[in-house]
């Protein structure tokens, strides 16, 4: 991994009392002035995540070791001048969630796309991350490990990790530990890596059971698997925290306080989300909308087709819990009751569709915003999901359903990663229904018309009665129950 022109070495040095990390990245020769660009957004949350305002400050430093404080040409961006390819810069890490970064005494954790900058011109480049201060010593007690999904080895005593690419680069967060669990198994030849930092689940038993099974049940639905090697990196501080974000080899998820993540709630609270990150890795990580394809780090990427990249997810991540046996039909018909109510008692699904909402998330985020504006792009979305399976398991008599058109996009647009759009996806679900569904796209996806019928017409094909009444506080409750 020795320094050549093909691609940028960073150095990572901690300051673990200020929540601080000192980078220093050297990018190969070049000639003129260029631009030092910090991504403004990360894949799995679409708004713009700000991330300069934790930048403390940018230097370039030239041959001659002289240092000089890089000016911006933009809210993310500094111009970098002809002769310079050392560039440091100090960056302020005090946030724990899935997508964040954060130092503390015993918790190293780098989400790059937060805090790692690039030469906009020049992302075909390579990274080897050289994270200089961290000692490892995995088989003593309480020794730091490291956990990651980029190829790594120990380079006289500094972890250093390599990244194909920038894509590469910013989809692959790390986490290093004295507190880190570890177990793996493996699934037609996917080797499935285990991390959790801090509280353990109450039975890790069942905890990596439950895991090889949804695995198990997910592959076979889809036929492949993406990579050969796929992460869960597990935070689960004694703090309030709920967080999952997917990545390319691997998923994020932050989960708090310790008796949350030790209850049956909160156990079966982890395992929905797990099972949600799994399906991302073809969904939405490769079987991905066009306007994200690849990902353009400065600046928004807005697309109407959250309700595709989130929406089904939403809903296969709950209903492969259910294929799988981890939860049984009146299980799952609690995981449908909490979405159907929030589903109904959300105005803004009247207002702007779940398409439009959507597009929007750039404005506002994933705030409730103003009441009544938007909807959900997870919940109308899976909402539209259901919807969708229902009527594609009716018009072949249960030969096929959602999954089978999933199968079919992960094979023909996900594997080659062709960007999707709404067309394709619909086209696709029209040939495996073998008739076209847009009345479901007309009205539901890029439409505002009610579902309440719909839904109570399609729980009824599977057995379920659909029922709805109003609590004294004026709030719409759902009831399921198997027709007798």
């Amino acid at each position: 991994m020795s320094e050549n022109v093909n691609h940028v070495r960073y150095e990572l040095r901690r300051d673990i009392a200020k929540q601080r990390i000192h980078f220093t990245a050297t990018f190969p020769k070049r000639q003129g002035s260029w631009s030092l660009q910090l991504p403004t957004w990360r894949p799995g949350r679409y708004e713009l995540g700000n991330f300069a305002q934790y930048i403390l400050w940018v230097e370039g430093v030239n041959q001659e070791g002289q240092r000089v404080r890089l000016n911006k040409i933009d809210l993310h961006a500094w111009q970098v001048p002809n002769g310079i390819r050392r560039i440091e810069w100090l960056f302020h890490a005090d946030i724990l969630n899935a997508g964040s970064t954060c130092i503390e005494n015993d918790l190293y954790y780098v989400n790059p796309v937060n805090c790692f900058m690039y030469d906009v011109e020049r992302q075909e480049l390579g990274a080897v991350i050289v994270l200089s201060d961290l000692i490892l010593e995995p088989d003593a007690e309480a020794g730091w490990a490291l956990a990651v999904a980029m190829p790594w080895e120990d380079l006289n005593g500094a972890p250093t990790m390599q990244a194909r690419d920038l894509q590469h680069l910013m989809d692959s967060p790390w986490m290093a530990s004295p507190k880190l669990w570890h177990d793996s198994y493996r699934e037609q030849d996917l080797d499935v890596h285990i991390w959790i930092h801090d509280t353990l689940p109450s039975d890790l038993a069942r905890f990596v059971a439950d895991h090889v099974a949804f695995t198990r049940s997910q592959i076979a639905h889809f036929g492949t698997f993406p990579t050969q090697e796929y992460h869960f990196f597990y935070l689960f501080p004694d703090r309030d925290v709920r967080h999952g974000v997917e990545h390319e080899d691997s998923t994020v998820i932050a989960l708090g306080p310790a008796n949350r993540v030790q209850s049956e709630e909160g156990y079966l609270e982890i395992i929905g989300i797990a099972s949600h990150e799994l399906y991302h890795a073809w969904n939405v990580k490769r079987i991905r909308p066009i306007e994200w394809t690849p990902y353009d780090f400065t600046g928004p990427c807005p697309s109407e087709l959250g309700y595709i990249a989130e929406g089904v997810t939403t809903y296969m991540g709950d209903l492969f819990l259910y294929k799988s046996g981890i939860v049984d039909l009146k299980g799952w018909c609690a995981l449908m009751t909490s979405l159907l109510e929030r589903h109904l008692n959300n105005p803004g699904r009247h207002n702007m569709s779940v398409a439009a909402s959507s597009y929007d998330t750039w404005l506002d985020g994933y705030k409730m915003g103003v009441r009544g504006r938007k909807g959900s792009i997870y919940v109308e979305g899976a909402v539209l999901a259901f919807l969708c399976d229902v009527r594609i398991m009716e018009l072949t008599a249960g030969k096929a359903s959602l999954s089978t058109a999933m199968r079919l996009l992960w094979e023909r647009h996900g594997q080659p990663r062709e960007g999707l759009t709404a067309d394709m996806y619909w086209d696709t679900l029209a040939e495996v229904a073998g008739d076209r569904m847009d009345d479901l796209r007309n009205q539901h996806a890029e439409g505002t018309e009610d579902t309440w019928t719909p839904l109570v017409q399609a729980m009824s094909t599977q057995g379920i009665l659909l029922s709805k009444r109003l609590d004294d506080a004026g709030t719409i409750r759902v009831l399921l129950h198997q027709e007798n």
